[in-house]
């Protein structure tokens, strides 16, 4: 398994753009930047989902703990995504990245 790329700046401003709903400046990113940032949402939506129950479970309930529980769930979820979180990032940028791209990454697929 290959190691997941760290999030580079570039990124990590698409993704930016794409919760500040600006899709114009998104568009104006590289293909394979927008890929990444999408997945790396995703990513965070997953485990958004994972965590929301554990952590509701110690805000406690009530109003005050179900923002702060479900604040608190967003900051880890975007900080475990952004850090390479569960690998899925990785695995949706290399399924939705163009074969072409693939193939001209590695030459040696063709003599084969």
């Amino acid at each position: 398994m290959s190691a997941v790329a760290p999030i580079s700046p570039n990124t990590a401003a698409a993704a930016a753009l794409a919760g500040s709903g600006k899709p114009a400046a998104l568009r104006a990113l590289p293909k394979s930047e927008q890929v990444r940032a999408a997945a790396g949402q995703f990513e965070a939506i997953i485990l958004r989902q994972l965590l929301s129950d554990s952590v509701g479970k110690i805000m406690g309930d009530g109003p005050a703990g179900n923002m702060y529980g479900f604040m608190l769930t967003d900051v880890i979820a975007s900080k475990l995504s952004e850090g390479g979180g569960l690998g899925l990032s990785g695995m949706l940028t290399q399924q939705l990245s163009p074969r072409a791209s693939l193939a001209e990454a590695d030459p040696t697929e063709d003599s084969k």
